[in-house]
């Protein structure tokens, strides 16, 4: 909390796994001109070889952010970063074409026991907000529309995955406030 001139001003830290991907970096370009925030971690393994991160004018927000080059299994190098971490947005995952049906083990792997490891961070750390990036791949397909009441019935492993890492999401909601997001092709 900083006081000036007798209000109170909330200065707020962000951590973003996957941060330095597309949607990573789009949320960062608003996020950083939001002045409540004096902090934002973008927390990425460059797997996917993005680096619009770091290229072009983003000398507006440059002051604010933080690269982090790590994996969200390495749970001890996470933990360290979410230290002071009032929000986290978890978007870091193994993404595939929505139909893609190959390799379980990789989605296995980040989506579900990676988020595992996100949301055991989070307690630890008591983060506050957890937004978590999810898929409408964990509703399957069919010609029908789907909304909040319609029920998961993942397809593909990809599908599988995220649902799974909502279960752990989950877990937070008593304890923060957490949301989860289910979105589409993006």
């Amino acid at each position: 909390m900083w006081l000036a001139h007798g209000f109170n001003y909330y200065r707020m830290n962000v951590l973003i796994t996957g941060g330095a991907g597309y949607v990573g970096t789009e949320l960062l370009t608003k996020l950083a001109l939001i002045k409540e925030i004096s902090k934002i971690i973008v927390y990425d393994n460059l797997s996917r070889g993005q680096r619009s991160l770091f290229i072009g004018n983003k000398s507006t927000f440059l002051s604010k952010i933080v690269f982090v080059h790590g994996e969200i299994l390495d749970s001890r190098l996470l933990k360290n970063q979410l230290k002071d971490t009032d929000v986290l947005i978890h978007l870091a995952a193994m993404v595939t074409t929505p139909f893609a049906n190959t390799d379980p083990h990789f989605f296995e792997q980040i989506n579900h026991w990676g988020t595992a490891e996100v949301v055991y961070a989070a307690e630890d750390n008591k983060v506050s907000k957890f937004i978590y990036l999810s898929s409408t791949a964990v509703y399957g397909t069919g010609a029908d529309l789907a909304d909040e009441s319609t029920l998961p019935s993942p397809q593909t492993y990809y599908g599988i995955s995220k649902l799974r890492g909502e279960e752990h999401v989950k877990r937070l909601m008593g304890k923060s406030n957490s949301i989860i997001l289910r979105g589409g092709n993006v």
